[in-house]
């Protein structure tokens, strides 16, 4: 239950115990002091549990955000290391398009032969 509920939980509890107060009051007339003082000790058990059950619930609440955060601290840092990955994948994706173009046209296929071999033999013969 989220503090909003207990509260009016407790207005609602409070208003019927004063009501059962208000009305056993003019019924009984003498016994006001004992039933006064049994309605506040109720009342002050009641306050108590009260500030016990809010406190527990906040102390949930900040607990599971820093749980949160924390979460979404480590989402976000995988999602840059996979964005960062995805530009380097884009980029490979590129270069092998350009290979591709290259060695698809026999005249550009044969002058890049042409240069390795001319290469490989400079290497060898040097």
């Amino acid at each position: 239950m989220d503090q909003n509920t207990l509260i009016i939980i407790g207005t609602i509890i409070s208003g019927f115990i004063g009501l059962a107060l208000f009305l056993s009051k003019k019924q009984e007339g003498g016994a006001d002091d004992k039933g006064m003082l049994l309605l506040q000790q109720q009342l002050n058990q009641l306050s108590e549990q009260f500030s016990k059950t809010n406190s527990d619930m906040s102390r949930t609440i900040q607990d599971q955000f820093k749980s949160s955060t924390g979460i979404i601290r480590d989402v976000t840092e995988k999602l840059t290391k996979l964005e960062d990955t995805n530009k380097q994948v884009v980029s490979i994706a590129d270069q092998l398009q350009g290979l591709e173009n290259v060695l698809k046209n026999p005249k550009q296929r044969g002058i890049l032969g042409e240069y390795y071999l001319e290469t490989l033999l400079k290497n060898l013969f040097t």
